[in-house]
C-alpha cells in the first residue's frame, strides 16, 4: 500500500470497503503505521499553519503550491515540516508518544487515529523573545537590465535586500545571494519567494543555482518539483503552468514532486528532469540543456575593511591598524594601566592577544564610524569551556556604555543556548546556537544590514563561515550616534578570558561569501 492511499483515506476519498482495506493494513503493518502519522502530520501540519491568522505564512510557499492545483494534502511531507519547525516552533508527534499517551494501540479502532489531525502537533518552549530567521534572508549583489514588476518594489530595498512574499521580476537578470552562501541567477521574467537563508520558491522562470559547501541543501521548491542541493550546481525551469525542469550542471541534486508521488531521485552531473501536473506519475527524463543556462553576471565588488587589527608585530607597545586609512594605531598598554592590558600571545594565525576579566583595550573611532548605519565585525576568538557562569562574557563593544553594539559569549539563563555567540543592542538581544566555549578556535561575525525596524530582524550571526539559528532574541532599540571608540574584553565581573586574533570591521554589510573568505583563510 503507497502513500496515495493514506493521502485518499485521510482526505475522506474512499469507500467503505477501502476504508477497511486501510484500517485492517494500518492494524498489522508498523511500517505502514509509521507512513500514516507522518500523513498525518502533513494533513495537521497544512490546517495549523493556514488557519485563522497565518495570513503572513499565507503568502509563502504553501498559498503558492496551492493556487498551483496542488490542493490541500499531498505537500511533500520534508518540505512542510521543514517549514513547521523553522516558522512555528513546532514538533511533530512520533508514533510511540501517541501509544504513551493512550491515544491508540494496536488493537483499537483506527477511526481512533484521526483525531492525529487535530493533536498531531505539540508547541515546544520558544526561546525569549521568539526565535529562527531575520525578516532579510537573501538579496541582489549584482543585476543586469533588471525591471520590476511594480507591486514588487515595495518589497526591494535600495541595497538589494528582499523582503519575504512573491516578487515578480519583469526583465532583466539578477544574482540572488542568500545569507547561507548559496547563489542564484534568476532570468526575468520571472516570479519567486525567499523562504529562508537557504531556500526559495520559484513560481515560474528560470535560474542556476552555485552552492558552495557552506550551503549544502540549498533548496528550490516549485509547484511541481522540490530540488534539494548535494553539493552541486544546477539549473531549474518552470513554465506558467507550474511544470518544472531540473538539470545538473556539477554534483547531485536530490529531486521530488512536490505533491503526488513525492519518492526522492538523485540526479546527477549531465542529467535532466521534468515534472508535470501528472502527480501520480514518477520524474520523466528530458534532454539535458544544462550548457543553455547563463552562469556568471559581473564580478564581485572589491570590499574593504575599515578597521583591521592582525596582532602580529612581535614587539612594542602599539598595535598597527592595517584597514584602509591606517589612522587607528593604538598602544597596547597604557601608561600607568599595566594591570587592565591584555598580553601577547599565539593567535589563530601569527600573534594574537589573551585576555583575562578586567582586561580590556579600547580603539578611539573618527566621526565616520556610525552606530546606526549598516557594518559588519568579524573576528576569531578561542574560548575555554566553561562552568556556572551567570553573566554574558564581554568579547567586544562597538560604541560607547549605553550605546553600543555589544558582542558576548552567552550565559544561557535568559533563554537562548549557553555559550552561544549574542548581539545586545539597545535594551534587545539575539543569540545564535554553537556553543564558542570550548577550548576551539572559531571565527564569529555579526553583519547589522540597516534599516527600520526592530535592529533584531536586522542582524545575521555567523560562527565559521556559516549563518547562526537563532536560539533566542528580545527586541530592542537601535543604537544611534557616533561609535567613538571600540573596546576589546570588559570589567572584572563582565569581561572574558580567552583569546583573540584578526579583528576586521567594515563600514557596510558584506556579503556572507566574503565573511566565508575570511573564516577560511588561514584553514
Amino acid at each position: 500500500m503507497d502513500s496515495e492511499h493514506l493521502e485518499a483515506y485521510l482526505a475522506g476519498e474512499l469507500d467503505e470497503k477501502g476504508r477497511g482495506q486501510v484500517e485492517h493494513a494500518l492494524r498489522h503493518d508498523v511500517d505502514l503505521r509509521a507512513s500514516f502519522v507522518a500523513q498525518a502530520q502533513t494533513d495537521a501540519a497544512l490546517r495549523a499553519l493556514l488557519g485563522p491568522g497565518r495570513e503572513a505564512f499565507q503568502q509563502g510557499v504553501l498559498a503558492r503550491l496551492r493556487s498551483e492545483g496542488a490542493g490541500d494534502r499531498g505537500f511533500a511531507k520534508s518540505v512542510l515540516l521543514e517549514i513547521v519547525e523553522e516558522r512555528e516552533g513546532r514538533r511533530p508527534v512520533a508514533w510511540p508518544d501517541l501509544v504513551k499517551a493512550g491515544l491508540i494501540s494496536a488493537a483499537a479502532s483506527v477511526g481512533l487515529l484521526l483525531l492525529l489531525q487535530s493533536i498531531i502537533l505539540h508547541e515546544r518552549p520558544v526561546p525569549s523573545g521568539g526565535g529562527g530567521e531575520v525578516a532579510f534572508a537573501a538579496r541582489i549583489e549584482r543585476s543586469e537590465n533588471l525591471v520590476w514588476d511594480p507591486a514588487s518594489l515595495g518589497k526591494v530595498r535600495e541595497d538589494g535586500w528582499l523582503a519575504p512574499g512573491l516578487l515578480r521580476l519583469e526583465s532583466g537578470s539578477a544574482v540572488v545571494v542568500f545569507n547561507s552562501g548559496a547563489t542564484a541567477l534568476v532570468e526575468g521574467p520571472a516570479e519567486l519567494s525567499i523562504e529562508s537563508g537557504n531556500r526559495m520558491f520559484l513560481k515560474s522562470g528560470r535560474l542556476a543555482a552555485d552552492v558552495p559547501p557552506q550551503a549544502h541543501g540549498f533548496t528550490v521548491n516549485t509547484p511541481r518539483l522540490n530540488a534539494v542541493d548535494l553539493g552541486t550546481r544546477f539549473g531549474v525551469v518552470v513554465d506558467e503552468e507550474g511544470n518544472s525542469e531540473l538539470h545538473v550542471m556539477e554534483g547531485e541534486v536530490a529531486a521530488s514532486r512536490t505533491s503526488g508521488r513525492s519518492v526522492a531521485t538523485v540526479v546527477r552531473e549531465g542529467l535532466a528532469l521534468r515534472a508535470d501536473g501528472r502527480t501520480r506519475s514518477g520524474l520523466v527524463s528530458v534532454a539535458y540543456g544544462g550548457d543553455t543556462f547563463r552562469l556568471r553576471l559581473g564580478s564581485p565588488a572589491a570590499v574593504h575593511p575599515a578597521l583591521r587589527y592582525a596582532f602580529d608585530e612581535s614587539f612594542g607597545a602599539t598595535l598597527e591598524d592595517t584597514g584602509k586609512d591606517r589612522r587607528f594605531d593604538i598602544p597596547l598598554v597604557a601608561p600607568g594601566e599595566l594591570d587592565r592590558s591584555p598580553r601577547r600571545a599565539a593567535g589563530r594565525t601569527g600573534g594574537g592577544l589573551v585576555f583575562q576579566p578586567g582586561e580590556t583595550l579600547d580603539a578611539p573611532l573618527s566621526q565616520e564610524f556610525r552606530l546606526d548605519e549598516a557594518h559588519t565585525v568579524a573576528f576569531w576568538v578561542k574560548l575555554p569551556a566553561k562552568v556556572g557562569r551567570e553573566t554574558p562574557e564581554r568579547l567586544l563593544e562597538y560604541g560607547s556604555e549605553g550605546s553600543s553594539w555589544l558582542v558576548a559569549c552567552h550565559s544561557g539563563t535568559d533563554g537562548g543556548i549557553r555559550g552561544a555567540l549574542r548581539v545586545d543592542f539597545g535594551g534587545g538581544h539575539v543569540v545564535g546556537s554553537t556553543d564558542l566555549a570550548d577550548g576551539d578556535w572559531h571565527h564569529v561575525a555579526y553583519r547589522y544590514l540597516g534599516g527600520k525596524g526592530d535592529p533584531a530582524s536586522q542582524l545575521h550571526l555567523f560562527v565559521d563561515g556559516k549563518p547562526e539559528t537563532i536560539s533566542g532574541s528580545w527586541p530592542g532599540s537601535l543604537p544611534k550616534g557616533g561609535a567613538k571608540k571600540l573596546r576589546l574584553g570588559g570589567d572584572r565581573e563582565m569581561g572574558f578570558q580567552g583569546w583573540i586574533d584578526d579583528l576586521i570591521l567594515f563600514q557596510e554589510a558584506v556579503s556572507t561569501s566574503s565573511i566565508q573568505a575570511l573564516s577560511e583563510s588561514g584553514n
